[in-house]
């Protein structure tokens, strides 16, 4: 017969193989919290991500700026605005660059406001080292300056920079910026026409020593964006629009 005491040792024993037991239960219950919270927060980020890229474009900033067909040759930049306009913005960028939309928001209402006024006109390289939607992009907006509506379209591809840039979205973007996205445009854009045109664009960039986007020259002169403020380029834009 069993004494007490070692009953007491059996029954500490129990109760401490229980406790462990229990320990480990709840670890396992907390760990399988843990992974599936990530798991959810992984698969919301992907969501979301996949979400930013593929959703239809949005709305883009309106423009007064009048525009009209324009003619596309290899290793020449599109011209937006007037024609006309005495100062010369020289702009490369990339419609997948980020750095490319930061400038955009920040001193594209002072460009359009030269170019509105009649004091500036944009030479644009769009430039497509990023990514295939750069390529698709630069594309596209070579077929809308061609139809005639390349000024707003320029300012949709930015408003809308973190899409992937598929045909579907490009043929759409048309219509949310006032343009008409007739056959001749569509297949402009499914067929990559202007391929040609968009690896000139890249060969002058290199040609004329462009490492990077963005890029800004006024009047050929090189700007250095680094160090702008809106109100400093402004001054810039209406001192060489008076030479």
């Amino acid at each position: 017969m069993s004494s007490p005491k070692n009953m007491n040792a059996r029954e500490r024993a129990r109760l401490a193989a229980e406790q462990t037991a229990a320990r480990k239960r709840d670890q396992r219950i907390l760990f399988a919290v843990i992974a599936g919270f990530v798991l959810v927060v992984v698969a919301g980020g992907i969501g979301l991500q996949a979400w930013r890229t593929n959703r239809p474009p949005s709305a883009a900033p309106s423009t007064a700026v009048s525009a009209s067909p324009v003619t596309i040759s290899n290793g020449r930049p599109i011209v937006l605005g007037s024609s006309q306009g005495p100062a010369t913005i020289t702009l490369y960028e990339d419609f997948h660059c980020p750095h490319c939309a930061e400038f955009e928001e920040q001193f594209g209402p002072v460009i359009q406001q030269a170019q509105d006024s009649g004091a500036a006109r944009v030479e644009l390289y769009p430039m497509s080292f990023i990514d295939e939607g750069s390529v698709t992009a630069a594309n596209a907006m070579a077929c809308a300056a061609e139809a005639g509506f390349g000024q707003a379209y320029y300012l949709g591809l930015f408003a809308n920079h973190t899409l992937q840039w598929s045909d579907p979205q490009l043929i759409d973007l048309a219509t949310k910026v006032g343009g008409s996205p007739t056959e001749a445009f569509k297949t402009c854009v499914t067929r990559k026409a202007h391929a040609d045109w968009v690896s000139s664009i890249n060969a002058t960039a290199d040609e004329n020593g462009v490492t990077q986007t963005p890029t800004m020259l006024i009047n050929g002169q090189p700007v250095d964006i680094a160090n702008l403020t809106p109100d400093a380029l402004k001054a810039m834009i209406t001192s060489a629009s008076q030479r």
